[in-house]
This record gives C-alpha cells, structure tokens and sequence, in this order.
C-alpha cells in the first residue's frame, strides 16, 4: 500500500510525539555544565560558543532547547541526515541530548548580520504574508520545538529552505513544506538575508 505524503506526515509527527514521550519519562533535568562537557564533539563544527565555524553549518547559540534535542533525535533516527551528524548522534544517550540542549540554549544569541536594506525589507514582507512568525516567533527567535533563525548565516537557511522545499529534508508536519512550496528561490535569499538580520 503506497501511503500518501499527508499520511507520511501524520506517520512521523506520531513517532516523534511517541519518543519524546518516552524520553521524558523517568529523565533527569538538563544539566548545562554537563552538557558543555558532553559537547566536545560538537565544538569542531559548532563551537564552544555555538557559533559555527563555517556558513553551511547553523548556529546553535540561544536556539530552543527542545529544537536542538528534536534535531539530534532526527539525526540519531537517520529521518534526518547531513554533516557526519547521523554518526555523532549515534554515540548520544537521550541524557546526553537534553544536556547538550541546555548548554547550547543558554548561550548568547548570534549577532544580527548586515546586508541590503531592500533585500531585508523584502524577507520581512515575505516572512509575514507567510506566516512565518506565528511559528518561529516575533523575530524569528524559536520557541519550542521550532528553531530560532534569527542570526542564522543566510547561505544556511537558503540551502534548508530548498530543501524542505524539494522534499529532500523532511518535514515533520507538512508545514514548512506547505509554506517553502510557493517560494521563488529569490523569495528564499530574501527571508535568509532578513532572518540573519535579526538578533
């Protein structure tokens, strides 16, 4: 039986529902000095100070705490791939997630990054007519589960946005790709030059 995205979509929103579910129960609180110490292994790419070394790689300074731990749980499951990440997750406990988590979250958000005044005005239109806020916050700082984008490098958020606009990263709820879906790749410059913007 050939399943439907719709139903594709539902299929994982269960699952991820389930397993956070289940690595909640009985979990001891996130511990940020522990998770510094856990975070080793992500400081080559990421940092000490969560802001990466290159432009392809994303910031993970002031980003929600439970995004960071949905995205190693999505790399760790291979629903979600990229970087070497499916193998750094691997070697990490739920414990060491939440840990980790709660270091990076704690940091100092990434600085607002300058760029033309058109193209950012432009990324803040597009950005409302998308909703783009009533998910990702007032200014595109996160909340919950979804990721801050605010300070985020342009040239990162171009190749996500296309992604999840070709389908070749999976979204979790059909969301995102409902909305990237009708974006022209300028539209998408755009709304990456407004999100780096932003602080």
């Amino acid at each position: 039986m050939k399943l439907t995205f719709k139903t594709k979509a539902i299929l994982v929103v269960a699952f991820f529902n389930a397993l956070l579910a289940s690595a909640v129960v009985n979990a001891a609180p996130p511990d940020a000095l522990a998770g510094q110490a856990k975070a080793q292994i992500c400081f080559a790419c990421h940092s000490e100070n969560g802001l990466s070394i290159s432009s392809d790689i994303p910031n993970l300074a002031a980003q929600p705490p439970l995004s960071i731990f949905y995205q190693l749980i999505q790399f760790r499951g291979q629903q979600r791939k990229g970087g070497g990440m499916e193998a750094v997750t691997m070697t990490l406990s739920d414990q060491d997630m939440r840990d980790i988590a709660a270091y990076y979250s704690a940091l100092p958000p990434p600085p607002a990054k300058s760029a033309n005044v058109d193209k950012i005005v432009k990324g803040q239109q597009i950005a409302g007519a998308q909703y783009c806020n009533s998910c990702h916050g007032p200014e595109l700082q996160g909340q919950k589960h979804i990721a801050r984008l605010a300070g985020q490098s342009p040239e990162y958020v171009t190749t996500q946005l296309k992604n999840i606009r070709s389908g070749a990263r999976i979204d979790m709820d059909g969301t995102m790709g409902s909305a990237a879906r009708g974006l022209s790749d300028e539209d998408i410059e755009a709304l990456a030059t407004y999100a780096a913007s932003l602080n």
